[in-house]
């Protein structure tokens, strides 16, 4: 029977059910699934899967087929349990082991899986439980990150995958470990437009989306803020100096990040980023579109690049500008001088 919404038999990729998909994703996350699939006509309820309305994921190590299942579940109750550190440590160095000697690349990988997938469990709750809980594991989290930039993407990538049938609330946590200083922004560029890209299908995700917006928004707020410090006449002037002197690299910073996404989405307009060579499940029409949504992130990205140089850009910020001195008081140096 042919279906009164046509748009909901489109491929993911198009617009339209792209469009259908983020506007519902939306949706649960002010509501509840089953209650936003109670209020749609019955042709949008295979878009609201029944694994929507479990509130609290499964935590994957629980099951035995899962890699390192016994090492899961020991870490996830030593940290209920608030165990010591090196007692921790200890079941995640044979995690590592264990890794090695299968021939992973990175070990850290599979032990960084165990450790954050635990906190997500133990702060499945709400978000103040688990940023509760990240918060107690900071320290290590920052480690990992400082030993191995692809055990910091995994962070990322646990997180995603826990909170798979609730991608807002992954995002949510995202934004958090960016606050922290968790992940890094580039981090997380190179995560969403590089490890999950998908050939460029990535781009209809509204997940993707809102990953890279939060990223830039941060970054990008962050250099305003430092102009406007820059510019503050009311700091003493050798304060400004160091700020003024910090300008170009949290500047490169960002214009590094834009360039970044540039190159990623540039790729997939053009057809030619990795991977893209391969035939798509429905030939050149799925290629075309996925090429579509590469030419419109280009343009978004590189207006969004245009209007942060037209604000912070050294075209239209000049020199430091020194304190002036009061006429009065230039006036009272003068007649001192003179007496001199």
């Amino acid at each position: 029977m042919k279906r009164r919404i046509p748009e909901i038999d489109l491929s993911d990729l198009q617009p339209k059910k792209a469009f259908i998909i983020g506007v519902l994703e939306k949706e649960i996350q002010l509501s509840f699934a089953k209650r936003v699939r109670d209020t749609l006509p019955t042709d949008y309820h295979p878009l609201i899967p029944p694994s929507k309305e479990n509130e609290v994921p499964n935590f994957k190590y629980n099951q035995d087929t899962t890699s390192y299942p016994k090492e899961g579940r020991e870490v996830l109750q030593m940290l209920r349990k608030k165990s010591p550190e090196e007692e921790i440590q200890g079941v995640l160095n044979s995690v590592q082991e264990q890794a090695a000697a299968h021939g992973v690349q990175d070990p850290l990988i599979s032990s960084t899986d165990i450790y954050m997938t635990s906190i997500l469990s133990i702060g499945s709750k709400s978000l103040s439980h688990v940023l509760s809980t990240i918060d107690r594991c900071k320290d290590r989290l920052l480690q990992v990150g400082a030993q191995s930039e692809l055990a910091r993407r995994q962070i990322i990538t646990s997180v995603v995958d826990f909170w798979a049938d609730h991608p807002g609330t992954a995002v949510n946590i995202v934004d958090k470990l960016l606050n922290y200083t968790i992940v890094t922004p580039m981090s997380v560029i190179q995560w969403a437009l590089q490890d999950r890209m998908d050939h460029g299908r990535a781009l209809a995700s509204l997940q993707t989306y809102e990953l890279i917006s939060i990223t830039m928004f941060k970054v990008t707020n962050r250099v305003r803020q430092v102009v406007r410090e820059r510019n503050n006449m009311a700091l003493a002037y050798d304060q400004r100096q160091q700020i003024d002197e910090a300008l170009p690299r949290e500047r490169q910073g960002m214009r590094d990040l834009f360039a970044a996404i540039e190159d990623a989405v540039a790729g997939v307009a053009a057809g030619a980023q990795d991977g893209m060579v391969e035939r798509y499940e429905d030939g050149n029409a799925e290629e075309d579109v996925v090429k579509l949504w590469g030419q419109k992130w280009a343009r978004v990205w590189r207006r969004k690049a245009a209007v942060e140089e037209n604000v912070v850009g050294e075209a239209v910020i000049g020199p430091l500008e020194e304190p002036q001195m009061p006429v009065v008081e230039a006036e009272a140096l003068d007649d001192m001088d003179q007496v001199a």
